[in-house]
């Protein structure tokens, strides 16, 4: 059974993901990450810092920007100690500019996994993985998709 401090890592987590990703409230990064927050992405596909709250605010500027009704659903979340680690499905419509590449008006829906250290209350530290191939596929950026 997870302890208090889980439960409440893991509502933090799901609030933020709602609220930033969601939503689009950037004003709430400034109440869920830390100072210092470091991002570690496989591979930025746009330039944006890899740390500080600025990271996670850039990265959801681009991606809401490009994809107003971008959205993400937890399929799963589980959390250990201080990591929180959620298996969630993406989808969104590209409507601007993505990476530099022109609106297609087509959609996706890819998965995407995130794991998040939290310490005092604050989300310090995020390692992710997201389908970005087979997003640039359904896209149509790039060959396969539908």
């Amino acid at each position: 059974m997870a302890t208090e401090l889980e439960q409440r890592n893991k509502a933090l987590v799901l609030q933020t993901q709602d609220e930033v990703w969601n939503k689009g409230n950037l004003d709430f990064i400034n109440q869920a990450v830390a100072p210092d927050f470091i991002d570690h992405p496989t591979r930025r596909a746009w330039d944006v810092p890899a740390q500080g709250r600025d990271a996670m605010v850039q990265a959801a500027k681009a991606l809401r920007s490009a994809m107003p009704n971008y959205h993400s659903e937890p399929i799963q979340i589980v959390a250990e100690d201080d990591r929180v680690t959620i298996l969630a499905r993406i989808t969104g419509t590209q409507s601007g500019t993505l990476f530099n590449l022109p609106a297609t008006g087509k959609s996706f829906s890819v998965t995407e996994i995130s794991e998040f250290r939290l310490a005092n209350g604050k989300i310090v530290e995020r390692w992710g993985l997201v389908d970005m191939v087979g997003m640039m596929m359904q896209l149509g950026h790039v060959p396969g998709g539908h």
